[in-house]
């Protein structure tokens, strides 16, 4: 049985055909862009499921957080994991294979933080263009960093660590406030995701959503993890696991 399965998010609608052990179609529109012609692009499903957002009659509705929890796991195999959805904002959950999911938190700070303060900062608030220019930057010349202060590390800070965000600002290029942005906005999501993972027993930390398939981001997010000696995973389709969840919990009933 094939069920389309889609997830209203902040800024983005994604949406996944599924019948149970594969994703059959996948694809996605800007939030803005969405009209009810966007399913005409999936053929024929036996039935539709809606998640994320608000509940959409006619449709059935999921929970977005189990959602989220059953499509991290389905995607890397695992039984149980922290599940991290990067998207406008972020949200962490404590996932267990057909278990509802517990919520460990969050923060404000994603890809909404990335647009808003690339815009304010750099003029622009296309994130492929800021991580563009991050790729060239140099963020130790506007982040002061633990080495600064104090000359080396500490704890589980080594001496490059950050400090504090924006604190230095010996550099003006937009390149190098492009990197202290992204750092500042994947450290952040990845200290909060380490230390609510420290309520549980779980080593695995998934990584979903459009920030988290930036490579720069990930970089940056398993920097963090090693500190906390977790295991940060970034499996293919992470876009669409909180859609495919739903097709899951779905499946089940």
């Amino acid at each position: 049985m094939k069920t389309l399965a889609i997830d209203f998010g902040a800024s983005s609608v994604d949406a996944v055909l599924f019948d149970g052990e594969k994703i059959l179609l996948k694809q996605s529109i800007t939030k803005s862009n969405y009209s009810p012609k966007f399913l005409k692009q999936f053929p024929s499903p036996d039935r539709i499921i809606t998640t994320g957002g608000k509940p959409r009659k006619p449709f059935p509705y999921k929970n977005e957080f189990d959602s989220l929890g059953q499509g991290g796991l389905f995607l890397t195999s695992l039984n149980s994991a922290v599940i991290v959805s990067c998207g406008t904002g972020t949200a962490i959950v404590s996932a267990k294979k057909n278990q509802p999911s517990t919520h460990l938190g969050g923060t404000g700070v994603g890809g909404g933080t990335l647009q808003g303060l690339g815009q304010l900062i750099l003029n622009t608030s296309s994130p492929q263009t800021i991580f563009n220019l991050a790729k060239a930057g140099n963020r130790t010349q506007v982040d002061l960093t633990v080495g600064d202060i104090l000359g080396q590390g500490i704890g589980l800070l080594p001496p490059e660590a950050t400090a504090a965000n924006f604190a230095k600002l010996n550099s003006r290029k937009k390149a190098d406030l492009a990197q202290s942005l992204v750092n500042m906005i994947a450290e952040t999501i990845g200290v909060t995701a380490c230390l609510a993972a420290q309520k549980t027993q779980e080593k695995n930390l998934v990584f979903v959503g459009r920030v988290a398939t930036n490579k720069l981001i990930q970089n940056y997010l398993q920097q963090v993890c090693r500190l906390f000696k977790l295991s940060s995973l970034f499996p293919q389709d992470g876009i669409y696991a909180t859609a495919l969840g739903a097709a899951i919990l779905q499946s089940q009933n």
